[in-house]
């Protein structure tokens, strides 16, 4: 009898022990969101109108093309009040996608479309090439980044 219950006794302490480690599925503590790349501008001295003129007559409708077409999720644009020196940044610009592939992804047909819809605003690939260059005379990348928007989720 003494066997018996001590048999009895070692199997229930293994159970327990083997019910112990069993992991258990934890939920994760976040949701992954949206992809954003963030690129902040230093607009040069004296180039302001001529910034916000391109921005309106040629980055928007393209961006606003790509919103329309699914490549993008949203853009917008930001600004800085105040300056912390030469150099520092005072004009932001968000382009959103739905993930990290497409943002990263050399995919042929994203990329097809995407310059389908520079081709089409601009007329030319030398027209658009002209117009980036003077976009660049205007104001220089100060920085940029990727980030990843996150939901974090209730606790269980």
């Amino acid at each position: 009898m003494k066997k018996i219950c001590l048999s009895i006794f070692f199997a229930c302490m293994f159970a327990i022990g083997a019910q112990a480690q069993t992991p258990t599925a934890t939920p994760p503590a976040t949701t992954p969101g949206n992809v954003s790349r963030i690129t902040y501008f230093d607009i040069l001295p004296g180039k302001g109108d001529d910034n916000m003129r391109h921005i309106r007559m040629n980055q928007m409708p393209i961006l606003e093309e790509q919103k329309k077409q699914g490549l993008i999720v949203s853009y917008g644009f930001f600004t800085k009040t105040s300056t912390e020196g030469p150099g520092d940044w005072d004009l932001g610009l968000v382009i959103t996608y739905k993930n990290y592939a497409e943002t990263l992804d050399p995919n042929a047909e994203r990329a097809a479309k995407f310059d389908a819809i520079g081709l089409k605003h601009y007329g030319s690939a030398e027209a658009r090439t002209k117009a980036n260059d003077a976009a660049s005379a205007m104001r220089t990348v100060v920085r940029g980044y990727l980030v990843r928007g996150v939901t974090f989720n209730p606790m269980p």
